[in-house]
């Protein structure tokens, strides 16, 4: 398996800080700031998980210079590179538990989605590794801001 090249590495990482900022602020304030973070969570949730379908969107694009890919894997990859961006629009007009539960789903989707993209070759070996530390933690800011939320 090839390493994770560096900047993708620092920069994923990186992105974590959002989730985990908002979901600590979250668990710790109260009122108006935990209000704050949860909005700032959701809208941060919605970009990221925007983000992860954009991703096959622009290696779909290679696959309509090469013959090697079918027609039905060109709409099953470009197809499937629109809906985390419409997942996040409907989540952010829920209400704040619905919309938790929706991101959740969302991105454990995103997740799985991209491991059989990886199987199948059209990522990079390195990118499901990468995810798969990614999204653990964003599954678990988003699940403990849930239980925090629910009771």
């Amino acid at each position: 398996m090839t390493a994770i090249p560096t900047p993708a590495r620092l920069l994923g990482f990186g992105g974590l800080i959002p989730f985990v900022v908002t979901a600590v602020s979250v668990l710790t304030l109260t009122d108006n700031g935990q209000l704050m973070a949860l909005d700032i969570m959701l809208h941060y949730s919605a970009v990221i998980l925007s983000f992860l379908g954009a991703v096959h969107w622009g290696a779909g694009l290679t696959s309509f210079t090469e013959q090697c890919v079918s027609q039905s894997e060109n709409w099953i990859r470009i197809g499937w590179s629109v809906t985390p961006a419409l997942v996040a629009w409907l989540a952010i007009q829920m209400t704040l538990l619905p919309s938790l539960i929706t991101f959740i789903l969302g991105f454990a989707g995103a997740f799985i989605f991209d491991a059989w993209s990886a199987k199948k070759g059209w990522l990079p070996s390195w990118y499901i590794k990468l995810r798969k530390s990614l999204s653990l933690v964003v599954l678990i800011c988003l699940a403990l801001v849930f239980v925090e939320i629910r009771f």
